[in-house]
């Protein structure tokens, strides 16, 4: 039964208290949530108590579309109620007419200000053609060929022979060189590379959901922590033991050095948690 099923479309419940029973049928903490996915604790909260102005309307959906893909439930039923007002509120706008009197001194300025902006309308485009006939005009009046420079021959300059230059007519003979030999040096092609190093232990995971996966190594160095999409794959190298976090479990295999590994959720959850060694 999926998160979906197990609790409903309650459409009488405000996005926050879906997301927080989802959470607590799934046994995640806030801290939790919050880790995952890389926000604060006072966040998480904020979206549990549907406090969507403090955390501004496009933020905000970007993060209940997340808290819904790690809780592994189609975000498009919540991002829909966050789009409909709250029920029983309504808005009322008011429009009153105020009678404003223009004294004929202010009558006088606005006429002065229509006056300048016809004149500014008329005038300017009119300036801006004559401008632009002017210089059109002006590059007609050019030459269009150019004019030919005149030819100077100038004489080149006498060499006086060298003893290492030969004379005109005088046979000159090349130095003879040997034929350079090819080296036999066995050349490292990129593929004779070593692809693996000794000692790393690899991991293979593919997916043919969605899910969230988070791998450490024995160093503590986090490999990953993102969610996959459907299709995709992965290769990660360390060194053993890894601590693994596995959602969506049962559309998550995984190889450890070539051997399939099994995944256990936990119960009431398709979050395994495990130790891969």
């Amino acid at each position: 039964m999926s998160a979906d099923e197990q609790f409903g479309h309650d459409t009488a419940q405000s996005v926050g208290a879906r997301l927080t029973a989802l959470r607590q049928g799934q046994g995640m903490s806030v801290n939790d949530v919050a880790y995952r996915l890389k926000l604060t604790p006072t966040q998480i909260e904020a979206i549990e108590q549907d406090d969507f102005a403090s955390l501004g309307p496009i933020y905000s959906r970007g993060f209940v579309r997340n808290y819904a893909r790690l809780l592994q439930i189609d975000p498009q039923p919540l991002l829909d109620s966050m789009q409909a007002p709250p029920a029983g509120t309504s808005e009322t706008l008011t429009i009153h007419d105020e009678h404003i009197a223009l004294t004929s001194s202010l009558s006088r300025h606005w006429l002065k200000f229509v006056l300048l902006a016809l004149v500014i309308v008329v005038a300017l485009p009119l300036a801006v053609y004559q401008w632009l006939r002017t210089d059109h005009t002006s590059r007609a009046m050019l030459p269009t060929s150019p004019i030919a420079a005149p030819r100077v021959s100038i004489p080149a300059p006498k060499i006086a022979p060298t003893p290492d230059t030969p004379k005109v007519g005088q046979p000159h003979e090349m130095p003879q060189t040997e034929p350079a030999i090819p080296s036999t040096a066995p050349v490292v092609t990129p593929a004779e590379a070593p692809v693996q190093t000794e000692g790393n232990d690899h991991i293979q995971l593919s997916f043919a959901q969605d899910a969230w996966v988070q791998i450490t190594d024995a160093a503590k160095r986090r490999l990953t922590s993102r969610i996959y999409r459907a299709g995709e794959t992965a290769q990660l190298s360390g060194k053993a033991p890894f601590s693994a976090i596995v959602g969506n479990a049962s559309d998550v295999t995984i190889t450890y050095n070539g051997k399939p590994v099994t995944l256990t959720p936990r119960p009431g959850t398709n979050v395994a948690r495990l130790t891969i060694e």
